[in-house]
């Protein structure tokens, strides 16, 4: 069965929960808190968090990963038999029957085969006509389960800013279901960041955002076409990025720290806790980080008590990016009251 980090996903920062539940047990011993994930991406460490009873509130500006928070972040029971024969339908789909479709169209022999694309378009369609069928939960459930299968078979090293040279070759259907939970008190946000702290309160707020030019939606554009299916039809370059400028952070960009400041000072929270990776010095100038250590320091000091928890950890590398002595860094912000 699935788990939410099962995922080949940039900045997956599963093995950090320890290190993040530590930090909060310091300052709310025994407290049921409020805890705002807001950079969430797969949406393991809210996950985390929810199901020791705290609130949550997990937010990504991709839809693809709001699919995701949608089946693991629900209290709606599901009818398990059913959706285990409806998976187990869609494995033993005889792809040599099936038409070419808008998927197989736009990434066979690409991201993948003919035969394997061929089999995630249809069963994109069939769970699209599947919607009102079931509950929400679980067509949720299922599309999930599909942006799981769609993204470990994939021909990448691990995202689709671009595909690998050698040809795709066929991969055995195999949808799983998912580990699923009764989650009652998780709110699940598709917005920006900086819009939604205007909004909300939490006593705690972990920030995860983009440090460098690397945009999320150019690494997930295939997955998220196929969790939108909007079928939009102009596309760009050899890779085939739909268009998607509205989709692209500004965190990546030149205005990072204005914005990384804005949402600092904007938070209604207690404790802030910032992940931050020492990439700044890297050898891809699209690895570099757009906030620098120095300035992030000086803008969560005015806000309260600040330190660094540094912790050994093994980065992100597309092939052209070579780090030393590489430290995730936690840095902790206890906000000093009003």
């Amino acid at each position: 069965m699935l788990e939410p980090q099962n995922r080949r996903y940039i900045g997956n920062k599963f093995k950090l929960i320890a290190d993040i539940q530590s930090i909060i047990d310091n300052v709310f011993t025994g407290k049921t808190v409020t805890f705002a994930d807001l950079f969430a991406g797969t949406g393991v460490i809210g996950y985390h968090f929810a199901k020791q009873n705290h609130n949550v509130i997990v937010n990504d500006t991709l839809y693809s990963n709001v699919v995701a928070y949608n089946a693991w972040f629900s209290n709606v029971k599901i009818d398990n038999k059913m959706l285990a024969e409806i998976l187990q339908s869609f494995n033993v789909i005889d792809v040599s029957k099936l038409d070419d479709n808008y998927f197989s169209q736009i990434y066979a022999g690409k991201y993948y085969s003919f035969n394997n694309a061929k089999a995630i378009g249809y069963i994109r369609e069939q769970i699209e006509g599947l919607r009102r069928q079931v509950s929400e939960r679980e067509y949720f459930i299922l599309l999930t389960s599909l942006l799981y299968y769609s993204d470990k078979i994939a021909n990448t090293v691990g995202h689709f800013e671009y595909y690998l040279r050698n040809p795709p070759e066929d991969r055995a259907i195999n949808l799983e279901m998912l580990n699923i939970d009764i989650i009652s008190n998780a709110y699940i946000k598709n917005e920006d960041a900086n819009i939604l702290v205007n909004n909300i309160e939490c006593d705690v707020a972990y920030l995860d955002p983009p440090y460098n030019a690397r945009q999320y939606v150019n690494f997930y554009h295939v997955l998220e076409n196929l969790a939108r299916w909007d079928k939009p039809t102009e596309f760009e370059g050899v890779s085939m990025k739909f268009k998607r400028n509205h989709l692209k952070s500004g965190y990546s960009r030149s205005k990072a720290p204005e914005l990384f400041s804005e949402l600092i000072n904007t938070l209604m929270c207690s404790l802030i806790i910032v992940s931050y990776n020492n990439t700044y010095n890297a050898n891809s100038t699209c690895s570099n980080n757009k906030i620098q250590e120095e300035f992030l320091v000086e803008v969560l000091s005015k806000k309260g008590k600040t330190y660094v928890k540094e912790i050994k950890y093994k980065a992100f590398n597309t092939g052209n990016t070579h780090f030393n002595n590489h430290l995730e860094k936690l840095y902790v912000c206890e906000v000093r009251k009003q």
